[in-house]
């Protein structure tokens, strides 16, 4: 990717994550419709109420609104006049946009305008939890002549600071799979605040879940990470109280739950092992099975291989990149 593209790219995603990207709005809180500044470098939005209920007919009401800029002067449409929506498909949660072929002429700097502003318009709408460009009968492709792919909110991470110093991370996830015995890697792609370390943005992570439908969340969403941090080779973990008390729906072993911590934590921050604490105190035992007065290791047994001749794969891409 381009620095300016891969820059203005980074500001968007802070765009998105202060003005609620993802967001599933009635039609009496109205839909952020979005618009570019006068110097196209930034999205402004403003508020459409919509009498509409149906997810389809709201869209097609969305993108006619994106066509009327409400101060010519000052904003003007995402949309360039040439570039139209041939059409827009809704299916299982993906909405497919197609778009024609004076799409191709637009520069990078509006093409990621326009891209980021669809989607987090669209995603607001009740059914749409990913969205996926075409121009014409292909696919729409980054630079490098790989597809884009589905764009979904969750690629956004809500961390309001520092507009001009984001960073990108590939990381290296881990879940539990269905029965609880073993995790199961999962690759998810985020930019986040130079402002933030690494190892909070892992947590935070951690505690969204999979994307994949076949895991299983290890850390559930009422339990607070206290603190973590890196001190020389060891990641230090501070965790309420509740994570003493999570359950999970159906079994699951405490050294999926522990490792699947770990080995995030060790694959990605180049430390050793990882040390937690309850609320400060180490002198815990986890499930009256795993004492945390000394640290753990990464755990390469625990992790589950899938046979891609017969399953999925055991890892998922969650989040695409974006005109790498």
């Amino acid at each position: 990717m381009k620095k300016k593209e891969r820059t203005l790219l980074l500001v968007l995603f802070l765009i998105c994550a202060l003005t609620g990207c993802g967001r599933k709005t009635g039609d009496t809180a109205g839909y952020q419709v979005y618009f570019s500044n006068s110097e196209a470098s930034k999205l402004v939005s403003h508020t459409h109420v919509s009498q509409k209920t149906e997810p389809t007919a709201v869209l097609e009401e969305l993108f006619a609104q994106m066509r009327l800029p409400y101060a010519a002067e000052e904003e003007k449409s995402l949309l360039p006049e040439k570039v139209e929506i041939d059409k827009f498909d809704l299916m299982d949660g993906q909405l497919t946009i197609t778009f024609n072929d004076e799409y191709r002429n637009m520069d990078n700097v509006s093409e990621i305008l326009l891209r980021a502003g669809i989607v987090m318009m669209a995603t607001q709408v009740n059914d749409v939890r990913t969205v996926v460009f075409h121009i014409g009968d292909s696919v729409l492709k980054d630079s490098s002549g790989e597809p884009v792919g589905a764009m979904t909110s969750n690629m956004f991470i809500n961390n309001p600071v520092g507009i001009n110093s984001y960073q990108y991370a590939s990381l290296t996830l881990y879940f539990s799979n269905k029965a609880g015995d073993k995790i199961v890697r999962e690759m998810r792609n985020v930019h986040y605040s130079s402002n933030t370390t690494l190892e909070k943005v892992l947590m935070e992570q951690l505690q969204k879940g999979p994307m994949n439908e076949r895991l299983r969340p290890v850390l559930s969403s009422n339990v607070r990470v206290l603190d973590v941090k890196v001190d020389k080779k060891t990641c230090i973990v501070n965790l309420s109280k509740e994570f003493l008390e999570q359950k999970p729906e159906t079994s699951m072993s405490p050294e999926v739950e522990v490792f699947s911590i770990v080995n995030s934590l060790c694959d990605m921050l180049n430390v050793d092992r990882v040390q937690f604490q309850i609320e400060g105190n180490s002198d815990v035992l986890f499930r009256d099975e795993l004492s945390f007065n000394g640290p753990f290791h990464r755990n390469s047994e625990l992790i589950e291989t899938v046979d891609s001749s017969s399953e999925e794969p055991d890892e998922i891409i969650a989040e695409p990149s974006i005109g790498l």
